[in-house]
């Protein structure tokens, strides 16, 4: 009983669950920022993620973090990266994964790097755990018909085509997650879930109008959708990026 109540409790509280992993293992130089923390229990609340944040703001760091933890507290889940291009979707999870394992050495003792498991390549990137989850990157092209995942990250969604958004991949997250004890739970936050994460595009867009409509569905249903968003002043002000660098580029 003990045991489901940490998972229940981590399941809202992901940033806690990462503290709780720095504590067991070997205390890494690492700590999130309030803000970081705000984005982690928002990702994991909500089904329905809509994120605009400048470059420097860790997004694909907490956006890939998000679906790992769900793959550790979600046993048998099948989650998904894709992106305007399959070799960039591979490229920013191989990035940030590795990062993320070197920051905190437990994530990657959950990870089965056994030969023909857990696969990085050019263009493909797989990451398996030991619980049966998975999250890989899936290509927004026509070929990625006809495969199941229940949850996915839309990275750079400015650069995804509308058309294979609504046909193809929101389609893929049609099936529910079975638990442990072969039970379904249709209410549970990770089936469907949709994490779109990217930097300031333009309006009349498929984009802006996906931000629209999630933005309505937050006020219709603030518990299932919500839509977030942040200035360059947030990392020059916690110290990862430098406000002269912003201002050479304005």
């Amino acid at each position: 009983i003990r045991r489901r109540q940490y998972i229940a409790y981590w399941r809202e509280y992901p940033d806690m669950f990462v503290d709780y992993l720095l504590e067991m293992g070997n205390p890494q130089d690492f700590k999130f920022f309030f803000y970081q923390r705000v984005f982690l229990r928002i990702a994991m609340r909500h089904q329905y993620v809509y994120a605009v944040f400048p470059r420097a703001y860790s997004k694909s760091f907490l956006s890939i973090m998000t679906l790992m933890i769900r793959c550790i507290l979600y046993p048998k889940c099948k989650l998904f990266v894709t992106s305007g291009g399959k070799e960039q979707a591979a490229g920013i999870m191989k990035e940030k994964v590795q990062e993320i394992c070197n920051l905190i050495p437990a994530f990657k003792q959950e990870i089965d790097w056994t030969r023909g498991k857990t696969l990085e390549g050019k263009d493909y990137a797989k990451y398996v755990f030991q619980n049966e989850s998975y999250f890989d990157n899936i290509a927004a092209r026509e070929s990625s018909r006809g495969k199941r995942r229940h949850g996915g990250l839309i990275e750079e969604c400015v650069g995804v085509d509308g058309t294979i958004l609504n046909e193809v991949l929101i389609p893929l997250m049609n099936i529910d997650r079975e638990c442990m004890d072969g039970t379904v739970q249709e209410a549970e936050t990770l089936n469907k879930s949709q994490i779109y994460v990217t930097t300031a595009g333009w309006k009349n867009t498929f984009p802006y109008n996906k931000l629209i409509q999630l933005l309505i569905r937050m006020v219709l249903d603030p518990e299932k959708a919500i839509v977030m968003g942040g200035t360059w002043r947030i990392p020059v002000l916690v110290g990862l990026q430098s406000k002269n660098f912003v201002q050479e580029l304005k």
